[in-house]
């Protein structure tokens, strides 16, 4: 068996989900949340939480966009056995669309930094034609890769969470 780490890292977000009423709604529009004339505190106050953060719902991932993210997969021995670049092109991609019809505020923390890696074992070398990421859509408004599946295992058991810092935050009606 052959062990191998993935790294996905690159610019993203942080992807915090409010459903939101009527009431709230019409207040953030008529606030113009989504022109970033709100602090956080202000965004905050109108949704009745401490945070904007404050959510069950989070979804964490670089954009999908090949000059967005970097993948890079290394072996036992620390050597890159393959790396993206700024024209990678998956052959597949899985997607998922979450929100579309509902009523939500988008919190998106822009991000930079490694935000996830998975460690697992194969029993051949590495083929970067198997992986296949998983696109998340967030209320027809961000794309970003959630997860990745080798060879249609998915990797989700294998993740752990990486390195990763704010950069700023914007606010997305649906």
């Amino acid at each position: 068996m052959k062990k191998y780490r993935i790294t996905v890292g690159g610019r993203g977000g942080e992807c915090y989900i409010h459903h939101i009423d009527t009431n709230t709604k019409i207040s953030l529009i008529s606030e113009h949340v989504e022109d970033d004339k709100l602090d956080t505190e202000e965004v905050a106050d109108i949704l009745d939480i401490d945070f904007v953060t404050d959510s069950d719902e989070v979804y964490l991932g670089p954009f999908n966009d090949p000059e967005t993210y970097l993948i890079t997969v290394i072996d036992e021995n620390d050597n890159v056995v393959w790396e993206s670049d700024n024209n990678h092109k998956f052959e597949n991609e899985e997607w998922e669309y979450k929100y579309n019809d509902s009523d939500i505020l988008i919190v998106e923390d822009y991000v930079k930094g490694q935000f996830y890696n998975y460690e697992f074992e194969l029993e051949q070398e590495f083929d970067p034609s198997k992986l296949t990421p998983i696109v998340t859509e967030l209320g027809e408004r961000l794309q970003i890769i959630t997860e990745l599946v080798y060879n249609g295992v998915d990797l989700r058991n294998y993740k752990e969470y990486g390195d990763y810092w704010s950069k700023g935050i914007s606010y997305y009606l649906n």
